[in-house]
């Protein structure tokens, strides 16, 4: 075997290593996390409350004050397609669980929502990326705070029963990055027990938010659109 030869072998490993622990570093090979649902939101709270939800008196109206819970379920994230130089396209997801907020209701309308999630605490399956938010994009070593202000009720007409699930649009106000925007937000919910739980999505641009896409060198592309999601388990 020839000297060159070796030297071109021995390359080729190190460029492999590299490449891998890069790939691992950035979290490449992780699954991607799943849109959230109201169904799995279900089941989460079932197995965090051995099924004890299925005993509830069912509710008859939502009058009240109620409060975001902590929750495996409850998350504020985001969903960004980005393309990873000489790898590939991928779906980056991440999420904080640092979310507190109030839902008041009147009988089966809803009079305001006011939630506030906390960035700085946004986990995704890269260290690298999450540490690069930081600095770009959404800086959130600079703008920590996202929130949401409904600016017009909600009328579910009824209680959504066992299973059923009451599809509407959240009109109100976004600010994230210091730059506030009226929104529309689709959501989904549901009520499971004495929990009311509520899960949506809605298509942002960077850009209208003044965030500008973050770079870096193994990042060929991060598209300007993404997807802001959220799921929020409410209790009295």
């Amino acid at each position: 075997m020839s000297t060159r030869f070796k030297a071109v072998v021995g390359l080729s490993a190190v460029v492999i290593a590299v490449l891998g622990g890069l790939a691992w570093y950035l979290g490449i090979f992780a699954s991607e996390e799943e849109a959230a649902s109201v169904s799995q939101v279900a089941a989460i709270l079932q197995n965090e409350t051995g099924d004890q939800t299925a005993s509830e008196e069912p509710l008859s109206d939502l009058t009240g004050t109620w409060q975001v819970q902590p929750s495996d379920a409850t998350f504020v994230g985001y969903r960004v397609k980005e393309v990873l130089a000489s790898v590939g396209d991928f779906t980056a997801v991440g999420r904080t669980a640092e979310v507190s907020g109030t839902l008041v209701a009147e009988g089966l309308t809803i009079r305001s929502v006011s939630v506030a999630a906390d960035l700085s605490a946004l986990r995704s399956n890269s260290r690298g990326r999450d540490n690069q938010l930081r600095q770009q994009g959404l800086e959130t070593d600079t703008f920590p705070d996202a929130s949401f202000e409904l600016t017009s009720p909600i009328d579910i007409g009824s209680i959504p029963t066992a299973g059923e699930v009451f599809t509407t649009t959240a009109v109100g106000d976004l600010t994230v990055h210091g730059e506030t925007q009226s929104v529309e937000v689709s959501i989904d919910s549901t009520v499971e027990g004495d929990r009311l739980v509520v899960v949506g999505r809605m298509d942002i641009v960077m850009s209208d938010f003044g965030i500008t896409p973050p770079s870096a060198p193994v990042v060929a592309s991060i598209e300007d659109q993404g997807i802001m999601e959220f799921s929020l388990v409410f209790g009295r």
